[in-house]
């Protein structure tokens, strides 16, 4: 009890975590301590998803970052989430995919101007790229003509 040591992971290549999720890399230093009830786990992890692009819907490798304190319980009296198998062996797969799914972005990274960082589109190209801006309800027309001059307006400026 106690005792703890710190370990680096780094795996610069793909490295499928489960069925629904491969990250392009990991890089993780993490702290595992020996507790009475189990291994306390913490640390940073650095790596990337495969998602697609919200913009140009290309497959794109997006990097995420996040921490992990979670105690892997080896009493066999405590209900908790993770285990310490009888092995000994620590399976870090399910804590990893869980935190990659929620650090996941909801759309690709954007640059100030709204850019994808990927594909440098704006929801605005896509837009006009599908005849999305075209086809509005002509009770609209009015507003699309106000929001035309604005545009224009910002670009003399």
């Amino acid at each position: 009890i106690g005792f703890s040591r710190e370990t680096e992971f780094n795996v610069p290549s793909l490295l499928k975590v489960s069925d629904d999720l491969m990250l392009g890399h990991f890089y993780a230093t993490l702290r595992m301590s020996k507790t009475r009830d189990g291994l306390l786990i913490q640390g940073n992890v650095q790596t990337s998803v495969f998602d697609e692009c919200s913009r140009c819907t290309d497959e794109v490798s997006i990097p995420i970052e996040f921490e992990i304190e979670e105690l892997f319980a080896t009493n066999e009296n405590l209900d908790m989430q993770y285990r310490v198998d009888e092995t000994g062996i620590l399976d870090l797969a399910p804590i990893v995919r869980e935190e990659s799914m929620l650090n996941r972005p909801m759309t690709t990274p954007t640059n100030e101007a709204g850019r994808c960082i990927f594909c440098n589109r704006t929801m605005r190209d896509v837009m006009r790229d599908n005849g999305l801006l075209d086809d509005i309800d002509p009770r609209f027309a009015a507003l699309k003509a106000l929001r035309d001059q604005m545009q224009d307006d910002d670009d003399e400026k």
